[in-house]
Parts: structure tokens; C-alpha cells; sequence
């Protein structure tokens, strides 16, 4: 469920079928994203599951779906 949720988030932000976004769909390489719209998508995910992805600190970024799935999987304890 979580997942298909997130493939729907980074469908919608990149204009693409959320059924083309793999676990190891490349943000940059694959979808053609830039940085902005990986920003955008974390910040969707985290207002979706009321998670905190990243932070200032730390400024990470995944660089793919799956490590973005995993990310928010750890955080709500479903890993």
C-alpha cells in the first residue's frame, strides 16, 4: 500500500505512469528528474505518512524510489 502511494506521489510530480516508477527507478537517470523535483517529491511523501524524510542536517536525498520507499518503511516501522 505504502508503495503504491509513493510510486502515485512520484508519478504525479514527474508526469509519468506511477506503474513505470521500479523500486530501482534512478530519480535522475530513469526519470528524469532534477533536484527540485526530487525535493518536491520528498516533501509530498513526508505530508502523505507525517514522516520526516530528511533534514537540513543530513541533506539527503535518495537517489532512488526504492531508497526513498525504505527511508519512509523504517520511519513508520514497516521495514
Amino acid at each position: 500500500m505504502e508503495w503504491e502511494k509513493i510510486q502515485n506521489i512520484i508519478g504525479e510530480t514527474l508526469h509519468v505512469r506511477p506503474e513505470d516508477v521500479q523500486m530501482d527507478s534512478s530519480f535522475f537517470d530513469d526519470l528524469g528528474a532534477d533536484s527540485l523535483e526530487v525535493y518536491q517529491i520528498i516533501t509530498a511523501v513526508e505530508d502523505e505518512f507525517s514522516v520526516e524524510v530528511s533534514d537540513a542536517v543530513s541533506g539527503y536525498m535518495p537517489q532512488t524510489a526504492g531508497a526513498l520507499y525504505n527511508r519512509v518503511a523504517d520511519l513508520l516501522g514497516i521495514g
